[in-house]
Parts: structure tokens; sequence; C-alpha cells
């Protein structure tokens, strides 16, 4: 039998370690197609238990290490979702995807270095996939490795010159590094890309005091 709704509230610390469980190997999908069905429904306790027998039934499947380590994740088990994302990563460390959450979730354990280099492999294993580039600049800047994540960001914004968050992220680096000329480049590029993001405007205004957009015309 299931466990009952109200058990679900209080989690136990059984629901969190790793430990040998009488599973069937064969049923491996069933498990985890179940724990998928139960994380729909918000009921993470029974998923996370079904993923765990998901994960013994097939150690070697790094899907199932890599939803295990989200589902750690959600409830609030960085620890243990490391350690998922980790499986995953050596299973197949060919998965720019596992590498990013991997990435994600040593940023959120404050292990910026270690995110780093997560992130740097998906980049290389994904070279012209301009989110991974964003996300490698956004992590340089927290921890002020600025010639990084200028490279990074000029590179998302290559990759994907139309996307105004990236054009506005590349243009706060370059005010941060005192290059108003580009950082207005790229602030109006996001303007006209995002005409109703009053933020882009807003940062043009306080670096030029003036009219953001010069050459526009006004009805």
């Amino acid at each position: 039998m299931e466990a009952s709704e109200s058990s679900e509230t209080a989690i136990p610390k059984k629901a969190v370690r790793r430990r040998t469980m009488k599973v069937n190997p064969s049923r491996s999908a069933t498990y985890f197609n179940r724990a998928e069905f139960y994380r729909r429904q918000g009921r993470f306790q029974i998923a996370l238990m079904r993923y765990l027998m998901a994960v013994e039934a097939a150690p070697g499947n790094a899907y199932y290490h890599y939803r295990l380590g989200d589902c750690y994740s959600v409830m609030g088990f960085e620890q243990h979702a490391l350690r998922e994302f980790q499986h995953a990563c050596r299973i197949e460390p060919e998965n720019q995807v596992f590498h990013l959450w991997l990435g994600d979730c040593y940023a959120r354990l404050g292990q910026l270095h270690e995110a780093i280099l997560a992130v740097q492999n998906a980049v290389l294993i994904a070279p012209q996939d301009a989110y991974y580039a964003m996300r490698l600049g956004v992590l340089c800047l927290q921890t002020s490795r600025l010639h990084e994540a200028t490279n990074a960001l000029q590179r998302a914004v290559l990759l994907q010159p139309d996307n105004a968050s990236y054009q506005c992220l590349l243009g706060d680096l370059y005010a941060r590094l005192g290059f108003e000329r580009q950082a207005l480049e790229h602030y109006r590029h996001a303007g006209t890309l995002s005409p109703y993001d009053t933020a882009f405007v807003e940062r043009i205004r306080r670096m030029t005091a003036t009219d953001p957009f010069p050459d526009s015309s006004h009805g």
C-alpha cells in the first residue's frame, strides 16, 4: 500500500537515505514512471521513494539519477541532490544537461568555483548553445571573474543576438567595467528587441540623462 496523504507532510530521515531495497530490476521503468506520476501530483515523499527504487533497480541509468537528484533538490536536500547529479555526470559525461544541473546545485550550495567548472563542461559539450554560455557568464560575474564573464556573455550574444536579456547582461558587464559606449549599445539593442521593458530605458537614462533613443522618430 502507498503512504497516506497525511504522512507526506513530515519527511522521515529514511526517505532521504540511500539504502538497499528489495526491488525487481525488470520493473525499474515502472518504479520510475510511478515516481514521475506522484511528482506531478506534488506528492514528493512518495515520488522520492519510487525514484530511489528505480535507481536501486537500474543503478546505471543516468536519467534516473538525474530525476532523483532533482526531486531531492525540490525537497531541499541539496547535498543528496548533488550526489545524484554527480552520478549522472559520471555515467553519461557527454550529457550537457546533467553538467548544467550539477552546476546549479553547486551554486545553491555556495560552491561557485565547482559550479563554474561544471557549467564549463556543459559549454564544452554544447558550444553552440547560447544558454549555457550565458549561465557561465553569470556565474563568472558572481565571482568577479570579469574576463571570463566577458568572453562567455559575448559568446551568448553572438549565438543569440535577438535575446534582449543577453544583450542587457552584456551591457551591465560593460557598464561595470566602465565601457559606457559599449554598454549603451547593448542596452539600446535590448530596448529595440523588448520595447515594453522599461528596465532597459531606465539604464540608458541613468547613464545619459537624455532621450534613450535619440535616433527614433516621435509621433
